[in-house]
């Protein structure tokens, strides 16, 4: 049987094609990136595949990519072909309002912020949400994009010199600013059962809030760069086990947004010490060196939940 197998990035699956072919599964490599279709369409040659886009821009990569996974998803769906994680995860992880309304839901903490497309709606917005607050793209990652204001005053500078980046769709968020405790935590699940959990320090001038090895940002340390957190020895990925309570949460955030796989990321509170879920992630980086972290390889893992659905 053969597995469709959705991509973009030229080398971050390298390493998970790998594994599928070791346990001789017939993959049908698609790359997004290069693809065209038609929904009068060829002869579909799988029933199952697996989705392995990152909804996060990149700066080697055109932005609508993102877009266009998500319609060559649907229309896999609409024929037929079962998805690991399909256009409803796909969607889900490609929208910050779309996570704060599945935490809304659920009851869960995280930083308040309005949706904005209109530059001119962000001062509603501001007040509010009130000041420090941060403008950051609703389509984002790893920092990117995202810029803190102390005052109304630096808001209305940033407006006048249109300096605001709402990100590839043109959509952002205004949040509250929301401090952490010195870490953020990520916990993933496959299927509905713990894949692995992760915390990393973060530093307050950073706005990288990546819990993952894979999307770490460096910069000079002088707290300058908006997007410097403290990479290096210091900052090395830290397993740790989640309370129920956390995985409790997480596994009805990764079903609500109707995801195979998900790692949903968070930081405790200082104010009251309770978590601040503030993203969802469909992409695992399954970590670099993970079977010398945690004892298995956690591609291994994603391998066999995979062929044990065909």
């Amino acid at each position: 049987m053969k597995l469709g197998f959705i991509y973009e990035h030229p080398s971050w699956s390298d390493s998970l094609i790998a594994a599928f072919e070791e346990a001789g599964v017939d993959l049908v490599p698609i790359n997004v990136g290069e693809l065209s279709f038609s929904a009068s369409g060829d002869d579909i040659p799988f029933a199952l595949a697996v989705n392995r886009v990152n909804v996060m821009p990149s700066a080697d990569r055109p932005p609508h990519v993102v877009f266009h996974t998500l319609h060559y998803l649907t229309f896999l769906e609409a024929r037929g072909v079962r998805i690991v994680n399909g256009a409803r995860a796909h969607q889900a992880g490609a929208s910050k309002a779309v996570q704060n309304g599945i935490f809304q839901r659920l009851g869960l903490h995280y930083p308040e912020a309005v949706a904005v497309y209109r530059p001119s709606d962000v001062r509603d917005a501001a007040e509010r949400i009130g000041f420090p607050l941060m403008v950051k793209p609703n389509i984002g990652g790893s920092g990117a994009g995202i810029r803190r204001y102390d005052s109304p005053d630096e808001l209305e500078a940033a407006m006048r010199g249109r300096q605001l980046d709402l990100g590839i769709d043109g959509t952002g968020l205004i949040q509250r600013y929301a401090p952490t405790n010195g870490y953020v935590y990520r916990v993933e699940l496959l299927g509905d059962a713990l894949l692995y959990a992760i915390r990393q320090p973060v530093a307050e001038t950073s706005f990288n809030y990546c819990a993952a090895d894979g999307c770490s940002v460096q910069g000079d340390g002088s707290g300058d760069d908006p997007n410097f957190h403290a990479a290096g020895e210091e900052n090395r990925i830290q397993p740790f086990v989640p309370p129920d309570s956390i995985l409790s949460d997480v596994r009805s955030v990764v079903t609500a947004a109707g995801a195979d796989l998900g790692g949903v990321e968070y930081f405790l509170d200082p104010a009251d010490g309770r978590p601040c879920y503030y993203d969802f992630n469909p992409y695992s980086n399954f970590v670099t060196n993970g079977k010398a972290l945690f004892g298995f390889s956690p591609e291994h893992r994603f391998v066999e939940f995979v062929t044990a659905l065909r």
